[in-house]
């Protein structure tokens, strides 16, 4: 199988010292499952929107089950000249149109975003989380929700602090990678036919 992850910082696993991040970690063992981690620090959902087409169409084949995993927001959420990089309403409609054209070619999967330290981006983190989950649901995509459990975790917390706000270290990643490999839309998303 392949599996492409788009996404931002928190795809590519910016911080981690091991760089696996969560994906390459919640992956560890599973030969069977090539991953091109297609995150990129800094880009918000319509970043992400604009190439993940071109980007994917590379890695496509008949041969092999494809697989697409999105995970998007904290950038989105940051503020520029006093707004969100990008609003929530902008989010969504960039959000559907990828899991929707993406859907349409093989299996999707939305991961939300995990908090960060600033008070304020994690507010506007914790609406669109739910925002997202309500629209995955409406599209029947799975969506597998982080926010809250990392927002309670303390190693993340702390990890995320002691770095640049945002990020954790390997301890952190892990704590993702086993909340999203635990949960059941991901061992689905995951199966080897």
């Amino acid at each position: 199988m392949r599996l492409i992850a788009f996404g931002d910082s928190m795809v590519a696993g910016a911080g981690d010292p091991d760089h696996l991040g969560w994906v390459g970690r919640a992956l560890l063992g599973r030969r069977s499952i090539t991953l091109y981690n297609l995150g990129v620090r800094r880009e918000t959902s319509a970043d992400i929107a604009a190439r993940w087409r071109a980007e994917a169409g590379a890695r496509f084949t008949d041969q092999e089950p494809m697989r697409i995993v999105f995970s998007f927001g904290a950038n989105d959420c940051h503020l520029e000249n006093g707004a969100p990089r990008v609003s929530q309403a902008g989010t969504l409609k960039n959000a559907q149109a990828m899991l929707t054209e993406a859907g349409a070619r093989c299996p999707v999967l939305l991961i939300g975003p995990p908090p960060v330290v600033d008070p304020g981006v994690s507010a506007r983190l914790e609406g669109l989380n739910e925002t997202l989950k309500v629209l995955a649901a409406r599209l029947k995509v799975p969506f597998i929700d982080v926010f809250q459990p990392l927002a309670a975790d303390g190693l993340w917390r702390e990890e995320a602090a002691a770095w640049d706000g945002a990020h954790p270290g390997a301890g952190g990643y892990q704590r993702m990678a086993d909340l999203v490999g635990a949960h059941p839309a991901w061992r689905a998303f995951t199966l080897i036919d």
